[in-house]
């Protein structure tokens, strides 16, 4: 699984805005657990998601690299952030609401470790509380890998994206040239893996573990319908 660790200090320039996805987040937290107090976020990578989640709950990440927690502490100095693996992740605390967002998940490549973060997750929900996590699908990886490579331009760098792969599994090729003194750029490059599943087996799984499991799609683009789905898992 990446680390991110070459990609941190470059991670919130390149993913851009996400006040749309902490909109999203805050709905579906308001329509399915009202009371939640608690989050924890998998994966929180540079606390982008938990930053202004923070204004109304009491925040937690964790992450397994330690270039992207050492951005998060700089957003969250008083939130407690754990360095592990999503995984089979253990800490002392139980929560209200369990996110995994940014087709985190796809970044496992086997089944059986989709299968333990449900049931780690699961562990540590509070009576009532829900695991919130988005993934990408066989649709998605087939339009992104039959792109031409995107050129982003911030603050002077550069970062060139290439997708390859096939419907089930995908390779983003991320070269990032940083500005340097001189007119002279220093490369930086991260490969980062990401694999998908059927729905129907990962609904199958979730539902021997959780109450109820909602798949939602909530893309207003009719093109992208079915590329990315979030799941609602309730205990």
């Amino acid at each position: 699984m990446a680390t991110y660790d070459k990609f941190a200090k470059f991670y919130d320039l390149v993913i851009g805005d996400c006040r749309s996805s902490i909109a999203l987040i805050n709905k579906i937290i308001k329509k399915n657990n009202s009371k939640a107090k608690k989050i924890l976020e998998l994966a929180c990578g540079t606390g982008a998601i938990l930053k202004p989640l923070s204004k109304k709950y009491e925040v937690f990440g964790l992450d397994a690299s330690g270039e992207m927690l050492k951005a998060a502490r700089e957003k969250l100095p008083k939130a407690k952030l754990y360095k592990q693996n999503m995984v089979n992740f253990k800490v002392d605390d139980n929560f209200d609401v369990i996110l995994c967002v940014f087709d985190s998940i796809n970044h496992l490549l086997k089944f059986n470790e989709w299968e333990k973060v449900f049931k780690s997750a699961h562990k540590h929900l509070n009576k009532g509380g829900i695991f919130i996590f988005d993934m990408s699908t066989k649709k998605q990886f087939k339009r992104l890998t039959s792109q031409l490579p995107v050129i982003q331009e911030f603050n002077n760098n550069f970062n060139i994206v290439k997708i390859t792969g096939t419907n089930t599994a995908a390779t983003w090729h991320e070269k990032v040239f940083e500005s340097q003194k001189n007119d002279k750029y220093r490369l930086i490059k991260e490969d980062i893996k990401e694999k998908t599943f059927p729905v129907d087996r990962i609904e199958r799984s979730l539902k021997k573990i959780y109450r109820k499991v909602d798949v939602l799609d909530f893309s207003k683009d009719a093109l992208r319908r079915g590329e990315r789905l979030y799941f609602i898992c309730k205990i």
